[in-house]
């Protein structure tokens, strides 16, 4: 069954592959899957099995003779050790299956916070929805867990009009020119006071939404747990660039993917 979890995990990140560019550029996620981002061809036949470009045609485009991403190779390989790790440890093939899931969301949303500075909306907010709609089938956490865990990152509609990630947190307002309830914003307004330390554009409201999700993936009190994991590996890995001068104080330094890597070590943690 680990086999099994592997490969599906391998098919579904290669369909992320796919699809990467489509998070963030308007295009519809709908029409034909196309693997090199510089022609942005349609796919063969061929090239819908996962690495079939990468060993046929040396990891360059057929078309164009581009080089592909790195994320060819990487998001496959690294969702099926994902799938497979998460099978073992939910020791169930469904919840095993589910856990894959969301760690690949958190391996994806690393890969575009790494390339384009963005946690996209149209892999956040769907997965939010999914996450809610199967809260039920944790093995050993409940639902109200499930629940209290997203509302420990924030009220989700006090962060609707904040599409980009990198918008300085100001006066905010609904649509109708009123302000989010005060209590909604006290975990945004924690989160945001201490990215002040990496500078005032290092955490954005995209961080926010991610951590709302990881709330909904793990529940209370994981997600805790999660951020804490990951805030503590964002530290150490700033500390070591501004220490090596690679990086400045002030320097941009991504979040995304140590949020990532908190969660899924939060996620698998609680199985």
């Amino acid at each position: 069954m680990i086999f099994l979890a592997a490969l599906i995990g391998f098919a579904f990140g290669h369909v992320v592959h796919l699809v990467f560019d489509r998070f963030f550029s308007g295009e519809p996620l709908r029409g034909p899957f196309y693997e090199c981002p510089a022609c942005r061809s349609p796919i063969t036949a061929t090239s819908a099995i996962p690495y079939a470009t990468i060993v046929l045609s040396g990891g360059r485009c057929p078309k164009c003779g581009e080089k592909l991403p790195w994320r060819a190779v990487i998001l496959p390989a690294g969702a099926a050790g994902l799938f497979a790790l998460s099978y073992l440890a939910f020791d169930e093939f469904g919840a095993g299956l589910l856990g894959g899931f969301f760690a690949t969301v958190f391996l994806t949303l690393t890969f575009t916070d790494l390339e384009r500075r963005l946690l996209p909306n149209r892999i956040v907010y769907p997965s939010i929805l999914l996450a809610i709609a199967f809260c039920w089938a944790w093995p050993d956490t409940s639902w109200v867990q499930i629940l209290a865990g997203g509302a420990v990152g924030g009220h989700p509609g006090g962060l609707r009009r904040h599409p980009q990630r990198h918008r300085r947190a100001g006066a905010r307002s609904d649509r109708r020119g009123r302000r989010p309830h005060r209590q909604h914003r006290r975990p945004a307004v924690l989160i945001y006071l201490f990215s002040l330390l990496f500078g005032p554009e290092a955490f954005g409201m995209g961080d926010v939404k991610m951590i709302v999700l990881i709330g909904f993936v793990v529940g209370f009190p994981a997600v805790i747990v999660a951020v804490l994991l990951g805030t503590i590996a964002a530290g150490i890995v700033a500390a070591v660039l501004v220490v090596t001068r690679i990086r400045g104080l002030r320097d941009y330094v991504a979040h995304g993917p140590f949020l990532a890597f908190g969660a899924v070590l939060a996620l698998f943690a609680t199985a």
